[in-house]
C-alpha cells in the first residue's frame, strides 16, 4: 500500500510538473523540441510529393486528408475526425494562350483562373485591349470591348513594405475584372499575375463572376510584358484563347478535425489551422501546407511535453480556402449546429518564413492583453501582436463573437510564389517551418493558460 501511494504521489508530481514550471521554462522546452524535431517538415515533403494540385474535388486533396488523418491519428491525439460537406468544384484540363503573329503562333505561358469556363474547341481568337485596370476598361466606348479579349496589365505596387498591400493593389483586376468585362460584352479576359517577381511563372486565383462568364487567365509577369509589347507594334494583334475546364455541379468534401481534450474546461475549444488544399498548378508548400502541418504540430508539441491543456486544443486542416471558402463557412454552420463554444481561433496561412508576428481581431481589452505575451516570445521571433487581419477560414466565426489570431511571417518573399509553380518544397526552410510551430504553440499555451 505504501509503494501505490509513493507511486501515485510521483505520477501527480510529473503530471503537474508543468503547472508548477514558469512560462518561460515551459516556452524554452517547446522550442527546445521544435528546432530538433523534423516531423512537420517531413509531413510537408510528403504532401508537396505525392498531393500537389490540392483543389477541392481533387484526387490529390482527399490524398492529403486522409495522409494527415492517419498522422493524427498516430499522434494518439483524443479524437480525428472528417466533417463532411458539399460544395460544387471545379477543374482545369488544359489551357493554351497563343499570340498570333501572321503565320506564327507565339505561347504565352498562363494558367486559369477558378472557375473559368471552357472556351469553344477550338479555341477563342479575338483581338486583344490591353488596359490598366477596371476603371479604365469601364471608361471605354462599349463597342470597343464587345467581342474583345481584354488584358488587365496594371502591375502590382512595389512601393508598400508589405507584400500582402503590394499583392492588395492588384488583385481587384484578377478578382473582378472578369465579371466587369463579362458584363460589357468582352469575349474574354487575361490577368497580368499578381506578383512581386518579374519570371515566367503564372499566378492564378478565384475570381467572382455574376450570372455571366467568360473564359480568364492570368499571364506571368514575362509574358505580359511580352504581350504588351507586341501590342505597341500592333493594336490588330489577336490573341487565341484555349481552355478546357470543368464545372462539377456537388461533390462531397471534408475538413479534417483532431482534438486533445482539455482539462479543466473541455468544452471551450482553441482552433489552429490551415487550408490543405492548392491551386491545381502548384505544389502548394508555403499555401498553406506549411500552414497545416505546423498546426499538426501543436497537437504534437503538447502531446510529446507533456503539456496539460485546460482548454480542447482543435486543429482545423480545411478545405477549399482557394475556390469557393466552403471549409471554413460550412465548419461555422457545423460550430450553430452543435452549439461549441469557441475560446479563440488562431490560423496560419502566411507561408512557413521566419516569424515575425501575431495579428489579432478581437476587442481592443483583448488586443492589449494578449500584446502583452511579445516580451516573453521575442527572443523566438516574435517582433509585434497587434490589432489586424486574421485568415480567411476563420472569418465566419466571428460572428459567435471569437476572438480571431493571425500568425505572420517574413512577407518579402510570399508573394513571388502564391498560387504559382513556384511555391514548391525546395523553398521550405525547416528551421523557419519549426519555428513557426514554436511560436504557435507557445502562444496557445500562454492563452490556454492565462485566458484572455
Amino acid at each position: 500500500m505504501r509503494k501505490l501511494l509513493l507511486f501515485s504521489l510521483v505520477v501527480f508530481i510529473m503530471n503537474s510538473a508543468y503547472s508548477q514550471e514558469s512560462d518561460e521554462k515551459v516556452i524554452e522546452k517547446i522550442f527546445d523540441n521544435v528546432l530538433v524535431s523534423n516531423e512537420a517538415y517531413n509531413n510537408l515533403k510528403h504532401l508537396c510529393k505525392y498531393a500537389p494540385g490540392r483543389l477541392i474535388g481533387s484526387e490529390e486533396s482527399v490524398i492529403a486528408v486522409h495522409f494527415m488523418k492517419e498522422y493524427l491519428e498516430k499522434l494518439g491525439v483524443d479524437t480525428v475526425f472528417l466533417q463532411e460537406f458539399e460544395t460544387p468544384a471545379w477543374k482545369c484540363n488544359h489551357i493554351s494562350i497563343r499570340m498570333l503573329l501572321g503565320d506564327t503562333e507565339i505561347n504565352l505561358r498562363a494558367d486559369a483562373l477558378g472557375p473559368s469556363p471552357s472556351t469553344p474547341e477550338k479555341g477563342l481568337i479575338a483581338n486583344v485591349i490591353e488596359v490598366q485596370g477596371i476603371e479604365d476598361l469601364k471608361s471605354r466606348e462599349k463597342s470597343e470591348i464587345e467581342g474583345k479579349i481584354i488584358f488587365y496589365n496594371r502591375p502590382v505596387d512595389m512601393t508598400f513594405i508589405n507584400t500582402f498591400r503590394v499583392y492588395g493593389s492588384a488583385v481587384d483586376q484578377r478578382y473582378y475584372g472578369p465579371a466587369v468585362a463579362a458584363e460589357l460584352g468582352a469575349a474574354g479576359v487575361l490577368v497580368r499575375s499578381v506578383s512581386t517577381r518579374v519570371d515566367t511563372f503564372p499566378h492564378t486565383g478565384a475570381t467572382g463572376f455574376g450570372e455571366k462568364r467568360i473564359p480568364c487567365a492570368a499571364l506571368s509577369t514575362v509574358d505580359a510584358n511580352i504581350l504588351s509589347d507586341a501590342l505597341k507594334i500592333d493594336n490588330n494583334l489577336k490573341v487565341k484563347m484555349i481552355i478546357d475546364a470543368e464545372d462539377i455541379d456537388i461533390i462531397t468534401s471534408f475538413n479534417l478535425i483532431a482534438d486533445i481534450v482539455g482539462n479543466e474546461y473541455p468544452d471551450e475549444y482553441i482552433v489552429v489551422g490551415g487550408h490543405i488544399d492548392s491551386w491545381h498548378n502548384t505544389d502548394g508548400a508555403h499555401d498553406d501546407g506549411a500552414g497545416c502541418v505546423q498546426s499538426a504540430d501543436v497537437l504534437r508539441i503538447f502531446k510529446e511535453l507533456g503539456i496539460k491543456n485546460n482548454r480542447t486544443i482543435r486543429v482545423i486542416l480545411y478545405m477549399d480556402e482557394e475556390l469557393f471558402q466552403k471549409g471554413g463557412t460550412s465548419y461555422a454552420e457545423y460550430t450553430e449546429e452543435n452549439n461549441i463554444k469557441h475560446y479563440m481561433a488562431l490560423e496560419a496561412d502566411a507561408g512557413g518564413f521566419s516569424p515575425e508576428g501575431f495579428t489579432v481581431d478581437a476587442s481592443d481589452s483583448i488586443v492589449e492583453f494578449i500584446s502583452g505575451y511579445r516580451k516573453i516570445l521575442e527572443p523566438y521571433g516574435i517582433y509585434y501582436i497587434k490589432k489586424g487581419g486574421t485568415g480567411v477560414d476563420i472569418e465566419p466565426l466571428k460572428k459567435f463573437g471569437v476572438p480571431l489570431m493571425g500568425y505572420r511571417t517574413n512577407p518579402h518573399r510570399y508573394m513571388d510564389l502564391h498560387h504559382s509553380a513556384y511555391d514548391t518544397f525546395d523553398k521550405i526552410h525547416p528551421r523557419e517551418l519549426q519555428l513557426g510551430s514554436g511560436c504557435m504553440a507557445a502562444m496557445i499555451y500562454l492563452i490556454d493558460k492565462h485566458g484572455l
